[in-house]
């Protein structure tokens, strides 16, 4: 109490020093500390001005082009600290289909960005925002009692203006000195611009972390669309990042994220923009829609927000190779080369192809997923119903088109989408069973070893080989007495098993072995000598099965697909020549194999792959929907139990593998869930629109030791008169020696049964 007395008697007795002498001296050096602040804004305020006015530019034009623009620093006179030169991934002919990048920086025309974004930005932000000229007492005023409350930083009292002064001209440290500077920033940025123009500025320009700039970056980063499809509760979420990225960005800290998201949301309630009752609609609608995962304590562990690798990238035409490459040129430059080095790859992709690709094999996924959530729909909350919501979000596919002679790729699709949740390249990293789509090889291998002609007779009826395998043909029914042609058109399986236990497993081996460089130790570990091998029963990975296909179609040559021809530096410089290494490696290959393949065997299995377009083929549905009026080849494939559906189509200027089935593993795509119905129809629509208006040539064919014979399609005989095309096979192709030479007795028309693999209606002809 003494000393309390003591120190009042002291402040009486000095009341001229404490009261007026120490606070004027104080109040003098802070009005000096001020004025020099204010004469470095006036030194700098003409370069301010004009680095605002270019940034006003960039604006303008997105305006004027109604749509958003990709932008760098430098573009409005930010300094770059370092050389920021993106690595651009070209197609063929020279198209960007890929780009990496360290900064995504994207600009939006101001009737692009949502209302709700614009309402939630400024209730959380600058509330009184259209009500003040750049600094706003009372915000700081009740900033300052909020945080004296909370006993901690809870609210800035920095209006939007002066956010927008921070980013533009300051160092964006935290000091007196930055907050002074701001307050002249703000208060010469509203002088010169009106509100509208202050928060496209702003909203353009704000840091949202992971290098994303803007909100229309930030926007495609967190939820793969442009801003201007985003709802209340995503605005939130945006809004709720911007105080700082690191706290707040859902892919740093999702509980943090989703706890200020709802803040957002309040901010939107108490400033009059939402009610109560729709806000907590659209807030558990967005933790449905972004599959928002709780643990036992309620807090949020896992979502698929921020799952959208397309946004690492400027531009990303070809996400599953864009990535399969990416991973390359860091493990070959390092990560700074890559984002910074400004190298070129030359690639052997077609941008169109890729996009039609794309296209096609994301509508036949689509159609799958579809199947499984309209049974889910009917089959409700039950078991089975759940199990099929389950499988629609699993459906994945693949679509691999190569140049069977070059190993060229032309089209690279790796999966439906590329996301945080799905990396997984299904056109290299996985393997499936292909089904009867492994049956050209058996059935060349066959040709090869003089063991079936095209018109060669088996007798097709219930059979069990040794060992006890008992094989069932599609619908469980025979033809009988049946041509290898039909065979391998309709895709018996007791015929194929027949050849197979008659040719042996040597020759279809070497193919395998050969084609796919494997050594003998690999090939042992995934093939092995069982009937079931006839069906497809050992794995491939699509590209696998393209390139196999391709040994055909090309003649029987060694062939390794590529994706990467060159890379060059900056200054154009090549400093990496991958197609010389492959076009070498191609040529030791060849003269060491020699050829894999009989030419002439595989210009007859690439004769009978034609027929699966015919009526009573595996594909007549696909070629009659998408009018395949060109020469093309093929196979369709399902595995057991309907897991895999597999389509590899051939044309001389690409081989093609289709691959839809179920990411997890083998579950079933549904009774009748064919290659036929599923996979053919993607080749179907790629293939039409890649050769809409320039048909690919006829296969060739060899110019010696070949003859033709028409031969009927019932009995593999000669027929004395052809009086209905649909019956014969024209001009079929054998080995000089091994055709039928004999006439059919008497003429009789192929039965209209199809116990096929996939008939015309498995093909989609419903």
């Amino acid at each position: 109490m003494d000393l309390l007395k003591r120190i009042y008697g002291w402040i009486i007795s000095h009341k001229l020093i404490v009261f007026v002498i120490t606070p004027g001296a104080f109040s003098l050096l802070i009005l000096f500390y001020v004025f020099i602040i204010y004469l470095s804004w006036l030194s700098d305020r003409e370069a301010a001005l004009d680095k605002l006015a270019r940034y006003k530019r960039l604006i303008d034009r997105t305006e004027e082009m109604s749509e958003g623009m990709i932008y760098a620093a430098g573009d409005y006179g930010l300094e770059e600290k370092v050389v920021d030169l993106p690595t651009s991934i070209v197609d063929r002919k020279g198209e960007i289909i890929g780009q990496f990048f360290s900064q995504k920086r994207e600009i939006v025309p101001y009737d692009h960005i949502p209302d709700p974004l614009i309402k939630s930005v400024i209730a959380s932000e600058d509330r009184d925002f259209y009500d003040h000229n750049g600094v706003n007492p009372k915000g700081i005023l009740r900033a300052f009692l909020i945080n004296i409350k909370n006993f901690r930083v809870v609210q800035g009292g920095s209006t939007i203006t002066q956010q927008l002064g921070k980013v533009l001209f300051t160092d964006m440290e935290r000091n007196l000195k930055r907050k002074i500077y701001e307050v002249f920033c703000a208060q010469e940025i509203e002088k010169y611009y009106d509100k509208q123009d202050i928060l496209s500025m702003y909203l353009n320009l704000i840091y949202f972390g992971n290098g994303a700039y803007g909100v229309e970056a930030a926007s495609k980063m967190f939820f793969g669309n442009s801003v201007s499809t985003l709802n209340e509760t995503e605005c939130a979420m945006i809004v709720a990042t911007i105080s700082s990225p690191r706290s707040y960005s859902p892919l740093s800290n999702l509980p943090n994220s989703i706890k200020k998201t709802r803040r957002i949301l309040q901010s939107m309630i108490d400033a009059g923009f939402m009610t109560e009752k729709r806000a907590e609609i659209q807030y558990k609608k967005f933790l449905r829609k972004w599959d928002v995962v709780f643990d036992e304590n309620d807090v949020p562990v896992s979502s698929l927000v921020g799952s959208f690798v397309f946004s690492s990238y400027r531009i990303n035409r070809a996400p599953f190779l864009v990535e399969q490459i990416r991973r390359l040129l860091v493990e070959k430059f390092g990560e700074d080369v890559l984002k910074k080095g400004g190298l070129t790859v030359h690639t052997t992709v077609d941008a169109e192809y890729q996009d039609y690709a794309l296209n096609a094999l994301r509508s036949g996924v689509e159609r799958q997923r579809e199947y499984h959530r309209s049974l889910a729909a009917k089959l409700g909350k039950k078991k089975s119903g759940l199990q099929h919501s389950e499988n629609a979000k699993n459906i994945q596919g693949a679509l691999v088109a190569m140049d069977p002679l070059s190993g060229e790729i032309l089209a690279y699709v790796g999966g439906h989408e590329f996301t945080s949740g799905n990396q997984l390249d299904h056109v290299s990293q996985i393997r499936r069973q292909p089904g009867s789509s492994i049956k050209p090889l058996l059935y060349c291998s066959a040709i090869e070893n003089r063991d079936i002609t095209p018109s060669t007779i088996f007798i097709d009826e219930a059979t069990t080989f040794e060992g006890g395998y008992s094989p069932k043909n599609y619908g469980g029914k025979y033809y009988g007495p049946i041509i290898v042609l039909e065979a391998l058109k309709r895709s018996v399986n007791i015929i194929a098993v027949k050849i197979l236990e008659k040719t042996g497993y040597d020759t279809v081996f070497g193919y395998i072995k050969k084609a796919l460089h494997m050594d003998q130790s690999e090939f042992n570990n995934r093939f092995q000598k069982t009937l079931s091998f006839a069906l497809g029963t050992y794995e491939l990975s699509p590209l696998e099965n393209a390139v196999l296909h391709s040994t055909i179609v090309n003649g029987g040559q060694f062939v390794k697909p590529y994706t990467i021809k060159t890379i060059t530096d900056y200054s154009g410089r090549v400093i990496w020549n991958n197609e010389e290494e492959i076009v070498r490696f191609t040529k030791e290959k060849r003269k060491e194999y020699g050829n894999i393949i009989d030419p002439i065997a595989a210009a007859i299995t690439v004769s009978l792959a034609k027929n699966v377009f015919k009526p009573g083929g595996t594909a007549a549905g696909t070629a009659a929907r998408y009018k395949i009026d060109f020469p093309a080849g093929g196979k369709t494939g399902t595995s057991t139990n309907y897991n895999d559906a597999w389509f590899v189509g051939y044309t001389t200027k690409f081989v093609t593998a289709v691959w839809i089935g179920n990411s997890k593993g083998a579950i079933t795509l549904g009774a009748g869930r064919s290659g036929g119905s599923l996979a053919a129809p993607v080749w179907g629509e790629f293939v039409s629109k890649t050769f809409a208006f320039d048909k690919p040539d006829d296969f060739p064919m060899p110019q010696e030791g070949v003859s033709f014979q028409t031969i009927d399609l019932k009995t593999g005989k000669v027929p004395r008169v052809v009086t209905d095309p649909s019956t014969v096979s024209m001009d079929q192709i054998f080995y000089e020696g091994t055709e039928p030479g004999v006439y059919v007795d008497e003429f009789t028309m192929p039965g209209d049964e199809d116990t096929s693999e996939e008939s015309d209606i498995a093909d989609g002809e419903e």
